[in-house]
């Protein structure tokens, strides 16, 4: 008799006809990547996940790279599926704030372990400062990681991973994506199941962070233009071990959310 080395259990994610086309949504422990341009939706599904998981007593984690959190709140607040009470004492939905306005906040002197830690990855010509992209993501994983442990976190969002962008990788496309997989490994190591937003122009673009090849799952959201009518379009391009849908849907954004055609007509 085969001994099975992981269960999967699911975790669901937050949006009902999602779960129904990929087995019960995303494994419980693993990395998944939601890709689109925007207005999409991407924050959107990520605050369905977050929110559907405060409904099961799973806390979660919002980590805020280029919106800051009380933007997302009131935009948030639009969707029948928000519940403020899920973002205050006691929190069910913890929010950081790295934007580049708000992650200038965080005590310097937290991270007294700085040359032993495993994010030192250093390039040359990439100074390991305020500026560079190592320093951000050096604090980004540490205050995650405590967040985590501290607060039982069982749900991640990480929006969005394009904002790694802005700081400081000396221009080597190759160290901006050892960087970016890098940061996931560790991420991965919390076994919290996370879903990372990334931002492309269109499902046929090929992201700079490389992104795509750790995650294990590839949800891609598009946009087309059909006789001056916007559609709204999502695959499912990569799922390890489910067994997932793989056709184009069509979905749309109402006061509900992503909600699926395919699922109203059935």
């Amino acid at each position: 008799m085969v001994q099975l080395l992981f269960e999967k259990v699911r975790v669901t994610t937050g949006i009902p006809y999602l779960d129904a086309l990929t087995q019960g949504g995303f494994i419980k422990g693993t990395t998944n990547l939601i890709i689109g341009p925007a207005g999409a939706g991407k924050t959107i599904c990520g605050l369905h996940f977050l929110l559907d998981g405060a409904h099961r007593n799973e806390n979660g984690l919002l980590v805020a790279m280029q919106e800051p959190p009380w933007a997302i709140r009131r935009d948030a607040s639009n969707f029948s599926f928000y519940d403020h009470n899920f973002f205050v004492e006691p929190e069910n939905v913890i929010m950081l704030d790295f934007t580049p306005s708000g992650w200038e906040l965080w005590d310097p002197d937290s991270l007294t372990y700085a040359e032993e830690s495993e994010m030192m990855i250093e390039a040359e010509g990439v100074p390991y400062d305020e500026t560079s992209l190592p320093t951000f993501l050096h604090k980004v994983f540490y205050h995650i990681s405590q967040v985590v442990e501290e607060k039982k976190i069982e749900r991640i969002v990480i929006d969005p991973l394009a904002a790694f962008r802005f700081y400081d990788y000396g221009n080597d496309f190759g160290f901006l994506r050892k960087l970016t997989t890098g940061f996931l490994s560790n991420i991965a190591a919390l076994n919290v199941t996370t879903l990372a937003i990334s931002e492309l122009s269109s499902s046929n673009s090929q992201s700079l962070f490389g992104e795509e090849y750790i995650a294990d799952s590839i949800f891609h959201l598009d946009m087309l233009s059909v006789r001056g009518e916007l559609i709204r379009i999502l695959r499912i391009s990569k799922m390890r071990g489910t067994n997932h849908s793989t056709k184009t849907l069509r979905y749309q954004i109402t006061s509900d959310g992503v909600t699926f055609l395919e699922d109203e007509d059935e």
